[in-house]
């Protein structure tokens, strides 16, 4: 359900956070999954509200923003070939990120229950050094959906 459109994007070389929300939230536009406000709402809200998060031996990003700016659930997925820098939940410390995970969620109450599950795995360090090292659509949503992802 969240993959069914699939937009993932792997090995993407970007220049920073900035090109890397822009192209996941472009590509979950142009799949008619959020409307046209989502990306500016998106880059607003990382500047005020950071998503990257620091964890043993690499970092992650979740960002999303709000559900009225969502046509239909899904989750925009970026691998990156090189990290770059985010900016930590909470503290603002500089975070290199190296797996994104672009929340598209048109339900505020299953936003709770979407980041207990990715923080769940993101725990798991053996399924995150698969997630870096896939190099197939169908393989990360495999993963994925094995993790309760779906």
């Amino acid at each position: 359900m969240f993959f069914d459109k699939k937009i993932i994007f792997l090995k993407q070389n970007v220049k920073d956070h900035n090109e890397a929300l822009a192209k996941l939230a472009d590509a979950l536009f142009a799949a008619g999954s959020v409307k046209a406000s989502y990306k500016e709402g998106i880059l607003t809200r990382e500047k005020g509200f950071p998503t990257g998060l620091q964890l043993p031996g690499y970092g992650v990003a979740i960002p999303h923003t709000d559900a009225e700016r969502v046509n239909s659930a899904q989750i925009g997925f970026m691998q990156l070939e090189h990290p770059i820098t985010f900016h930590q939940m909470g503290d603002n410390q500089e975070v290199q990120v190296k797996l994104i995970f672009m929340l598209a969620l048109n339900e505020p109450k299953k936003q709770p229950e979407m980041l207990q599950k990715l923080m769940k795995m993101f725990q798991d360090t053996t399924v995150m050094e698969q997630l870096m090292e896939q190099e197939k659509q169908d393989d990360i949503i495999s993963i994925l959906e094995k993790e309760d992802i779906k």
